[in-house]
């Protein structure tokens, strides 16, 4: 946790002990209470309900070490209150420290609404270092990190995807197309184009932790895409080419190791994997625990597309693309 938060959590208990300790011994027209183990109860799942509405994703059991560790912070804040009427009011210690954690009303209803408030930056770090829980899938993801190969895409091993691939490369042909937006004309690839990489998006999708599979060319114009999501694939299609180009960018301004092939970004909610195949950016959107057989399958889709825009257009028709993008820009 930053310096700067404990200090404010220092700041912020400091008020909360002399707030009290100004109006005390004024009940303001409230009872002392008596002490009991069912208040405290009651006190826990408070703390529960507003840890709760902080971070709605979070497993039974961190939520209730947020409570239970807001009320070890309360009862702290108590003591140190207890203390301090204890030397500033000449009370017995008994006295001062029963009135201060569980009988002053006043003071104690103040250190309870707002314990959880300030503790919050305490339960954010908790659920951090825990992994938050999705209430749906019950896992736990970890922290942010983005993974960046640089490694040779894998030779295509599996022989039933590229069976399967086969009827509709049977048909392509090497002759380059006229414009030079390779992949479609218009916002939509070619029948043939669309039949390819259509397959490739969904021999990806067909694994179960896939959500989303988009194949994007260089204007952020969606080619292919597979979705089972509740995202707009429009919306992503643009990010995806950003999000690529900027990693491939900072990796290649700041190190020698080569452009990266692959690069794997993992939140809280997701995994995003980009793949560049020539001109073409590939991004999967998966579940944070899905496993790394998932890149198998990414290898074998990503080789079948290398493989038919190889056969399909010519090296030169790229080349004349990239002096005509460079000349306008």
């Amino acid at each position: 946790m930053e310096k700067n938060v404990k200090r404010l959590i220092l700041l912020a208990s400091l008020v909360l002990v002399i707030i009290p300790m100004v109006i005390f011994p004024d009940l303001l027209g409230l009872p002392l209470l008596t002490a009991s183990t069912i208040y405290m109860l009651y006190e826990v799942v408070f703390y529960g309900v507003v840890l709760y509405f902080f971070n709605r994703e979070v497993s039974l059991l961190t939520l209730l070490m947020g409570a239970a560790l807001t009320l070890v912070y309360r009862l702290c804040l108590g003591a140190v209150f207890g203390a301090t009427i204890m030397i500033m009011r000449d009370l017995n210690s008994s006295v001062s420290f029963s009135l201060a954690m569980a009988r002053y009303l006043p003071g104690l209803l103040l250190h309870i609404a707002a314990a959880p408030f300030i503790m919050r930056p305490v339960y954010d770090s908790l659920v951090d270092n825990m992994g938050t829980s999705s209430r749906r899938r019950g896992r736990r993801p970890a922290r942010e990190q983005i993974i960046i190969s640089t490694e040779t895409p894998a030779e295509d091993s599996s022989e039933s995807f590229q069976q399967a691939m086969k009827p509709a490369m049977a048909h392509s042909d090497s002759a380059p197309l006229a414009s030079t937006n390779f992949y479609h004309e218009g916002p939509t690839a070619t029948g043939e184009e669309a039949n390819v990489m259509e397959k490739a998006m969904h021999y990806i999708g067909e694994s179960s932790s896939v959500k989303m599979a988009l194949l994007v060319d260089d204007e952020g114009l969606t080619l292919a895409r597979f979705n089972r999501s509740s995202e707009d694939y429009e919306l992503w299609a643009p990010l995806a080419l950003i999000l690529e180009k900027d990693n491939r960018d900072i990796v290649n301004k700041y190190s020698r190791m080569g452009t990266p092939t692959k690069i794997d970004i993992a939140t809280r909610q997701a995994r995003l994997i980009f793949r560049r195949i020539d001109h073409v950016t590939l991004m999967v959107m998966a579940d944070k625990t899905t496993d790394e057989t998932i890149h198998i399958r990414i290898a074998q889709a990503v080789d079948m597309i290398r493989k038919y825009i190889s056969e399909r257009y010519s090296p030169a028709l790229f080349a004349r693309a990239e002096e005509r993008y460079v000349s306008n820009s």
